[in-house]
């Protein structure tokens, strides 16, 4: 009892060093190939203390003690909003207004959105960290309260989107072009955070088309300038700055929300999607880490909310086929939800052996960002020195994103071959209308088996495509058949197959013979 109970002791105790050693490794490859970079501000450790402004008497009497006669003030208080940027639950660390904007073309989220003074983004940023908890308050005209997410935004504005506000407020007429009061007097709109009551103080446009005030804080930031008919003459920009436009006009703001596709009759196409000229997306806190894991596989930004909403990655190289094969020494069993496939256990055991030696997973990059990743197959190639072992590969692989009939020479090639052999890879052939590659190693790699393609093989057996899996590493088999000979063969003399299932990895084993994606 006492040696078995050793044993399973002693088991776990390799287990455990087998699982922290591979978690060391994936670490240090990841700090090695990624070279993670982050924000490292520390929050302020004083809470914002948000300053009212104008009559402390109801919206309608402040309104009536600045001149207006008419009884604007339940319209004005649908279409302002106080937003607040806090540091997790209860540290409040800005706040400023925001005015309620058409939402584009109908979605399957009942979303309704902000327009606001890029100054928010501003505070945001500058309280970021790698781990931060930031988030946006939205304060409602009734003190009710909703999630809001910080979007998109250029040198002037910022969009913050929350979802159910329908019968809280209203959009904005952007259409509706109210000429300047000929007797320059304006009002700027906010609403309190605290209290969440309007607040109103008046103001007077310059000669220069400029707006001035008597009495304004921080909060007016993001919020609607009226005239004294209630006539919505554009959100303000900034209180205190005079070398930028103290707001913005609704024919200026929309053109501007129709430039970040906001308005637009047109459905987004997310696979397609990329950023207006001179529009920026903010990156929502706690997906730093997950941002910048796409930006470093070569991934595009993904659109506003996507991450909010739990959005899924699509069309990745990551995607997995057949049955998974991990090496001997990985500590856990792995497997492939989406097949049911055995294939592993139908091939003899040296064969297997040989496979995981000669199968190797190809990564280029220009600087630290990826371009392409795929499996590369190790054969024998003729050298000075006699045989050598070289990869064949996709062109893909260094295929330029600019111009698919072309090459990217700035790539940088990055082979690995499990567990824990990395080298670099030089691109010495291509032929890109065959998409075939070959790559020399930098330098040797340890027990491999270089496969000799110039054997004959019966092309009328069953095949198995063999590939890495980008992620891991792992090995993937899928059972398929040949279908054609393409009507050319390599300069070996060796036919071409395909197989089913293959996806977009490259480069992939089959028994007899040779697959390229």
């Amino acid at each position: 009892m006492r040696d078995w109970l050793d044993k399973q002791i002693d088991k776990s105790v390799k287990l455990r060093e087998k699982s922290l050693a591979l978690r060391d490794a994936k670490e240090a490859e990841y700090a090695r190939v990624f070279k993670l970079e982050h924000p490292n501000q520390v929050p302020s450790s004083v809470p914002f203390q948000e300053e009212e402004f104008g009559s402390s008497d109801s919206p309608h009497q402040a309104l009536q003690a600045l001149g207006v006669t008419k009884d604007i003030a339940e319209q004005l208080s649908e279409i302002v909003v106080s937003l607040a940027l806090f540091d997790g639950d209860d540290k409040m660390l800005f706040a400023c207004s925001g005015v309620v904007v058409p939402s584009g073309p109908p979605c399957k989220l009942d979303l309704t959105r902000f327009v606001t003074s890029r100054r928010l983004v501003d505070e945001f940023n500058k309280n970021r960290n790698l781990d931060d908890k930031l988030r946006i308050d939205v304060c409602l005209p009734d003190n009710a309260h909703m999630d809001g997410f910080l979007g998109l935004y250029d040198d002037h504005i910022a969009i913050v989107t929350s979802c159910d506000c329908d019968g809280y407020v209203f959009p904005v007429d952007l259409d509706l072009q109210a000429p300047p009061p000929s007797d320059g007097k304006i009002i700027a709109a906010a609403r309190s955070f605290n209290s969440a009551c309007l607040m109103v103080t008046p103001g007077h446009l310059t000669v220069g088309g400029d707006a001035s005030w008597t009495q304004i804080t921080e909060a007016a930031l993001g919020g609607p300038l009226i005239d004294h008919e209630g006539k919505f003459l554009g959100v303000i920009l900034h209180i205190d700055n005079a070398e930028s436009p103290s707001f913005i006009s609704p024919g200026a703001l929309r053109e501007r929300l129709e430039h970040f596709q906001i308005l637009t009759t047109e459905i987004s196409d997310f696979r397609g999607y990329s950023l207006p000229p001179g529009v920026f997306s903010i990156v929502p806190s706690g997906f730093w880490r997950s941002i910048h894991r796409l930006k470093s596989a070569g991934y595009p930004m993904p659109p506003p909310l996507v991450l909010e909403f739990n959005g899924e990655l699509l069309n990745s190289f990551n995607e997995e086929f057949g049955e998974l094969r991990a090496w001997k020494e990985y500590p856990y069993k792995v497997t492939n939800p989406d097949s049911w496939e055995s294939v592993w256990g139908l091939l003899p055991r040296d064969v297997v052996t040989n496979i995981s030696r000669s199968v190797v997973k190809l990564a280029s990059f220009k600087g630290s960002v990826r371009s392409f990743a795929c499996t590369g197959f190790l054969i024998k190639w003729p050298g000075t020195r006699g045989m050598r072992p070289v990869i064949l590969t996709s062109a893909s692989l260094i295929r330029s994103r600019d111009d698919h009939y072309d090459i990217d020479k700035n790539l940088t090639i990055d082979v690995f071959l499990p567990p824990g052999q990395n080298v670099k890879g030089t691109l010495i052939y291509y032929h890109l209308g065959i998409n075939l590659a070959i790559v020399s190693l930098d330098k040797g790699i340890h027990g491999v088996r270089p496969v000799d393609l110039c054997r004959k093989e019966d092309l009328s057996k069953p095949v198995v495509a063999i590939g890495r899996q980008i992620k891991e590493g792992f090995l993937m088999a899928t059972k398929g058949k040949f279908v054609a000979i393409l009507g050319y063969h390599l300069t070996m003399g060796c036919p071409l197959v395909k197989s089913t299932r293959l996806g977009l990895v490259g480069p992939l084993l089959i028994l007899m013979g040779l697959s390229l994606a």
